[in-house]
């Protein structure tokens, strides 16, 4: 499944979701209520600047899927269409295989509130804060399950689950329930028997996410393979969320990928920056991207704890003031025009071979869906375009999303709209129309025919995770720890220790989700044959923050002796988790690698963990400096040394 968005400064007003969310026009036009007469001033002789609505007629759902131009091999269904779908915004599939819609159809303005000013990037400052639900105004959004009854690879019903949501963009199902993204909340919808009724008014499990431009709110809701679940804020809002786990406030202004543990109740960033993230996509090695709104690339890979750039004098800083750089969005070859606002990388066992692991991006400013190789690139990616898969030449056409569902087919959400500018600040959207299409090869008759994966035994499941869909693999791994099907753990780490790619990663997923990650297991797999495996090992280390010695000397060693550029990557990530004690050695053993200051990435990721432990390891930092071998580095030469020095100068 995917999604994905990205960037920069004030052209970026006519972009994104107001241009990426495509937008139609139905009815009588409505403005916010105006709480001061400077609003109202706004509203009366504002100019829109980009894709504002026209008088062109829609096109008729079944007709409009015949006008398209396909990439050859390939064939575009109508899977679903006004009146039951209307400004789609994001789609997701539970376990069941049933597709799950957002519609948007609150966008622009929250209910109940009062615009009190706008500052000059058109962000909003309201009298008050929404009440979570079902308390408060209600609002227009709601939740859709679309399933397939008799296994013919289309939709024969539909209902609405979830109703009076007040500006939510995201939704997906597990863990005992249905998760929503309803800023500033993240709702949690109790549904033990799933039967598609909450079992109770919904959980609210974080509050504080801004609401300053709903084209920027908390999006894109993903598990990812870990047990986390992930989202992305997005480049004009700001948020103050406390962490139920520990009561850290924690604060951001703009883009970043956030995620929250639902049993430990840890939240946190993930990383930062990138353009204006709308999207997110976790690919089959567990890698975050996300797209975005800046031309000539098509988005951001973000390594955990990293910094990617921003449009600074709009977006805000990042939270660290001592990050002193930042990463890039990918190189990119190709099309150069904005913009990639989502996108997702095939890996549904579907497509032809050649079609793995490259991206399917959906350009609603420019009403077609590109094609992107992408390729290694030091320790990042670059991308190189193909041929379209999806053009067209109606201009209401505007593909906000795209994801691979359950049966291999990539499904794009249609927002159906002549308006693509969100800078205009009255509501002339058309909300009466919105598609959803599925692309598949052609004469092919896809289904999802595996069943319900949480009601399928657990041998099933450990089989699932050698399916060719990548999906299929991933929901499996989720079952298996949100089922506690611990009889299973011999089996994994035999898989584990078969050394049969995927498979083996799956398995480890699937074994830490199960608390089945040991020390001696650990120690083991840090030798692993796979530098993919090796690299989540190291992840899942991390994460835990706290290692024995034993450990921090393996994790020590391999950062001496590793050659994938990946695994050198997360382990100045995880470095940076772990104690100064642990962490500086293992980023002073990294900064006297050969390879580390020809990566454009890895000098960088290096400063960010040093620079965490700066306070604390001052000590350790002291003797590392003193030593003369250490000035011969050419990391701790030309990256360190004096951004530790700006650092402390600026602490006082």
């Amino acid at each position: 499944m995917s999604r994905s968005l990205g960037v920069l400064g004030t052209a970026f007003l006519l972009s994104f979701w107001h241009v990426s969310f495509g937008q139609v026009v139905s009815g009588t036009k409505k403005s916010p209520e105006a709480g001061s007469e400077q609003v109202s001033e706004v509203i009366r002789t504002f100019q829109g600047r980009g894709t504002l609505a026209d008088d062109t007629p829609p096109t008729p759902a079944r007709k409009a899927v015949g006008e398209f131009k396909v990439r050859d091999g390939f064939a575009i269904d109508l899977m679903a269409s006004e009146p039951g779908v209307r400004q789609p915004l994001f789609l997701s599939w539970d376990s069941r295989g049933r597709l799950w819609v957002s519609q948007y159809l609150q966008y622009q303005f929250p209910a109940g509130l009062k615009i009190v000013e706008y500052d000059n990037h058109l962000r909003a400052r309201f009298d008050n804060v929404p009440k979570p639900p079902p308390h408060g105004a209600k609002g227009a959004d709601k939740i859709t399950v679309y399933e397939d009854v008799d296994g013919d690879g289309f939709f024969d019903r539909n209902k609405d689950v979830i109703t009076g949501l007040n500006v939510s963009t995201s939704v997906v199902t597990g863990h005992g329930g249905i998760w929503v993204a309803n800023p500033p909340y993240l709702l949690f919808y109790p549904d033990k028997d799933r039967d598609d009724v909450p079992d109770s008014n919904p959980e609210v499990r974080l509050s504080g996410f801004g609401l300053e431009d709903t084209h920027s709110v908390m999006n894109s809701l993903e598990w990812g393979p870990d047990g986390w679940l992930y989202g992305v804020n997005g480049s004009t809002t700001t948020g103050k969320v406390k962490c139920p786990a520990t009561g850290k406030l924690i604060e951001w202004k703009g883009q970043m990928v956030w995620r929250y543990h639902p049993d430990t109740k840890h939240f946190e960033i993930y990383a930062e920056g990138g353009g204006n993230t709308f999207s997110l996509e976790i690919d089959s090695k567990g890698r975050v991207f996300s797209g975005t709104n800046n031309g000539n690339t098509r988005g951001m890979h973000y390594p955990q704890g990293s910094y990617g750039k921003k449009n600074w004098g709009k977006h805000g800083p990042l939270t660290n003031p001592y990050a002193f750089g930042y990463f890039e969005h990918m190189a990119h070859q190709g099309d150069r025009r904005r913009f990639a606002q989502a996108f997702c990388i095939y890996d549904g066992g579907l497509y032809p071979a050649p079609f793995k692991g490259k991206i399917i991006a959906p350009n609603s400013l420019h009403n077609m869906v590109w094609v992107s190789k992408i390729n290694k690139d030091g320790s990042g990616f670059q991308t190189v375009d193909e041929a379209n898969l999806v053009e067209s030449e109606d201009r209401w056409f505007r593909p906000v999303f795209s994801g691979v569902g359950p049966d291999g087919c990539v499904y794009m959400a249609d927002w159906y709209d002549t308006r693509l500018s969100h800078v205009r600040p009255v509501d002339d959207w058309h909300k009466a129309s919105g598609r959803i299409y599925r692309v598949k090869p052609q004469g092919s008759a896809p289904a999802h025919r595996i069943g319900d994966l949480a009601k399928i035994k657990g041998t099933e499941l450990l089989g699932l995770l050698e399916h060719p869909n990548r999906w299929v693999r991933r929901r499996a791994v989720l079952e298996i720890g949100w089922q506690e099907k611990r009889s299973l753990t011999p089996s994994l780490i035999k898989k584990i220790r078969a050394n049969a790619g995927q498979v083996s990663l799956e398995s480890l997923w699937a074994l830490a989700l199960l608390d089945g990650l040991e020390e001696k297991l650990a120690l083991e797999w840090l030798e692993h044959k796979d530098p993919l495996l090796r690299r989540w090992v190291v992840r899942l280390l991390g994460d835990r923050r706290v290692v024995s010695d034993k450990l921090a000397n393996a994790l020590n060693a391999l950062a001496n002796k590793e050659k994938d550029l990946e695994v050198l990557i997360q382990l100045a990530a995880s470095a940076k988790r772990l104690s100064a004690r642990h962490g500086l050695r293992i980023l002073q053993t990294l900064a006297k690698r050969d390879e580390s200051p020809a990566d454009s990435r890895l000098p960088l990721m290096i400063w960010w963990g040093v620079e965490v432990h700066s306070e604390t390891g001052r000590e350790i930092l002291r003797d590392w400096y003193r030593k003369s071998d250490t000035w011969a580095q050419p990391v701790f030469r030309d990256t360190i040394a004096q951004r530790l020095m700006r650092r402390y100068a600026m602490a006082g």
